[in-house]
């Protein structure tokens, strides 16, 4: 199993509509392939998790990849995962700019050098809060 993360531009013109699509399909295909994680979706970007089988979740990516809905999509960190962080998520959504997270920050600063792992597992932790706040609260 692996974990991945990438960022991306939303292309101008892009509707929350648009956004909730995004979601609504993901979750479902998602649940059929064995895909887990969470988008986040703010200030001009995306920035999504995305953890499961190896083989499947790089298919995704390649997938993803031809979204006309976004450009310039970076990975940021991708390795290997013994355990699912995001196992309660189809696909989970945060709205928010991803720079909000001070992790996010962090991690795009130093996205051409090899991020630190506690540094991109305190990210995850923080996705995660966010997803069980939001949850609770809704």
């Amino acid at each position: 199993m692996i974990r991945l993360l990438y960022v991306s531009q939303v292309t101008p013109g892009t509707s929350e509509e648009q956004v909730r699509d995004i979601l609504k399909v993901s979750q479902k295909s998602n649940a059929a392939s064995g895909i887990t994680g969470v988008l986040l979706h703010g200030g001009g970007m995306f920035m999504q998790v995305l953890e499961g089988p190896e083989h499947t979740v790089l298919r995704k990516y390649v997938k993803i990849l031809d979204d006309k809905r976004h450009d310039d999509c970076r990975i940021i960190h991708i390795s290997p995962a013994e355990q699912r962080m995001f196992d309660k998520w189809s696909m989970g959504i945060i709205n928010s700019d991803p720079l909000q997270f001070q992790h996010v920050r962090e991690l795009k600063a130093h996205r051409l050098e090899a991020v630190q792992a506690k540094v991109f597992s305190a990210l995850l932790y923080d996705f995660i809060n966010t997803l069980n706040t939001n949850k609770s609260a809704a």
